[in-house]
């Protein structure tokens, strides 16, 4: 059964809405990682921390981006 053509517009644009907002939490990770791995004195548990939300953040954005790349056909 096909969704609807409403359907399939409300979800791509929740998704997008989506990926925006994950996006924007990647690259404030992304930042928070380089300057903690940039400063004079590391601290590895933050740092450690750091890179497995900047992990996670990526992975969220693949799957989003996968995603929409789907609905798009």
């Amino acid at each position: 059964m096909q969704p609807s053509a409403l359907r399939l517009i409300t979800l791509r644009r929740e998704l997008a809405a989506r990926y925006v907002r994950i996006n924007r939490l990647w690259h404030a990770a992304r930042k928070a990682y380089r300057r903690l791995h940039a400063a004079p004195v590391q601290d590895l548990d933050e740092l450690r921390t750091a890179a497995q939300r900047l992990d996670a953040l990526d992975r969220d954005r693949a799957t989003l981006l996968s995603d929409l790349k789907a609905l798009s056909r």
